[in-house]
């Protein structure tokens, strides 16, 4: 078994676990997969919104892709969600990678 399948194995047994989906995202990049990588990151903030390593990295994913303007609306997405959940670590890492893309 491949460590695509162990991971998609494990999102089957605890479906609720959105580490197990990044997980998955973070295996495709790493394969050369970057569009899956970033339909994998959508469909993650999308069902689990809170869970903020998703932002950063769907951002970075989209300015790799030189969808700038996309990248830049989902970092801000992700700075407000982590002032709302208090991380502000976070929201300084969205920012600053806003700064270092436009």
């Amino acid at each position: 078994m491949n460590r695509r399948e162990i991971i998609l194995n494990e999102i089957k047994e605890n479906p609720q676990n959105p580490f197990n989906y990044y997980l998955l995202a973070v295996e495709e990049r790493s394969t050369g997969g970057i569009t899956s990588s970033i339909e994998i990151l959508y469909e993650l903030k999308l069902n689990f919104p809170d869970y903020h390593p998703t932002y950063y990295t769907l951002a970075e994913l989209l300015y790799q892709s030189d969808r700038n303007t996309e990248a830049t609306a989902v970092a801000e997405e992700g700075i407000i969600k982590a002032k709302d959940l208090q991380l502000l670590k976070v929201s300084r890492e969205l920012e600053q990678l806003i700064l270092l893309n436009d």
